[in-house]
């Protein structure tokens, strides 16, 4: 499916064109470091206190603002089950805090390093929405087969959270569209992960397995799950979404993957943002199978918008920004 050719033609990437000899000075680096995590969590924080205030007053909590702020983060910390208010409020605060923060590093790297900020996400003219959508029906069709899968392995009991969380036709609709938050939540992590760090390590070697490898790596430490099933799965998802990005030159398709996945789990394994993590305690064969169906299902969908001209063209995908495989 990936020759030699895509696979050195990645090294070329449009969506690393214009990453130079600035991108790797160390006083322009560290500033973007030091200067966008501040920046970036003193934003995060502001967006989480504006949510939590917003939503005290929504649900009629009286009192002073930073009583009431006590109090929602009180109900999210002893919740034992979750419904569907705490969790549209959980939801909120992982798609406001996560764009906030990735918005604003980048922001930062973007001024130190004098590129426009649009080149962090994709080398097109302008951000293809209609990518987007295109992966995220694409991710979801490539998904299924494995969410399905687990659920039917798992041995679960109980009912899948999209019926659990918020019980009747309304409540499941809500619950439904309340998921759809995760797509600027991974917007976020993509912006930051594929956009700046895969264009950071780009300044210092253009070698697509270090690329590609590292950033994924490093996507999965952030994500602080140090389990081996759960850490080698966030890596060569990490890396695939790498692939994604390198290939079709931006974030929206492997921004689609993303929230994809995540609404999955969502909706159908944990119905807790905060509780997305691996609950296995090592390696199995069966683990293994699926990363492996993972990955081949990301190169597929990838490889399906770049060759199948009709897709292509309705996803507003020129050949201009599409990685060329180079020849022998």
């Amino acid at each position: 499916m990936i020759g030699s050719g895509v696979w050195a033609g990645l090294a070329t990437a449009p969506f690393l064109a214009d990453v130079d000899r600035r991108d790797r000075e160390p006083g322009r680096l560290l500033g973007t470091v030091l200067g966008g995590l501040i920046v970036g969590v003193i934003g995060a924080l502001g967006s989480m206190i504006l949510i939590f205030a917003l939503y005290a007053r929504a649900v009629g909590l009286g009192g002073e603002w930073i009583a009431a702020i006590g109090e929602v983060a009180l109900r999210l910390r002893s919740a034992a089950t979750p419904d569907l208010s705490l969790t549209l409020l959980e939801l909120l605060i992982a798609a406001a805090s996560t764009g906030v923060l990735a918005a604003a590093f980048v922001a930062v790297a973007a001024l130190l390093a004098r590129h426009p900020f649009h080149s962090y996400v994709t080398a097109a003219p302008r951000v293809r929405w209609r990518l987007l959508g295109v992966g995220l029906l694409l991710s979801a069709i490539a998904l299924a087969p494995l969410v399905a899968g687990d659920i039917l392995l798992s041995g679960r009991t109980g009912a899948i959270p999209l019926v659990a969380v918020a019980p009747g036709a309304m409540g499941a609709t809500g619950y439904a569209l309340s998921a759809l938050l995760l797509i600027p939540a991974a917007a976020g992590e993509e912006l930051l992960f594929r956009g700046w760090l895969l264009r950071q390590v780009a300044a210092f070697t253009r070698r697509p397995i270090v690329l590609i490898a590292l950033t994924g790596v490093a996507f999965s430490a952030a994500h602080l799950d140090f389990s081996p099933d759960g850490c080698l799965t966030r890596a060569l998802m990490g890396s695939s979404f790498a692939y994604m990005t390198l290939r079709l030159g931006g974030i929206e398709l492997s921004t689609a993957a993303h929230a994809v996945n995540n609404i999955a789990i969502v909706l159908f394994i944990q119905p807790l943002t905060a509780s997305i993590a691996s609950t296995a305690p090592s390696l199995s064969a069966g683990s293994l199978a699926e990363d492996i169906v993972m990955v081949v299902g990301y190169v597929a969908v990838t490889e399906a918008v770049v060759r199948i001209g009709p897709l292509r063209r309705w996803a507003g995908v020129e050949p201009g920004e599409v990685a060329p495989p180079v020849a022998g």
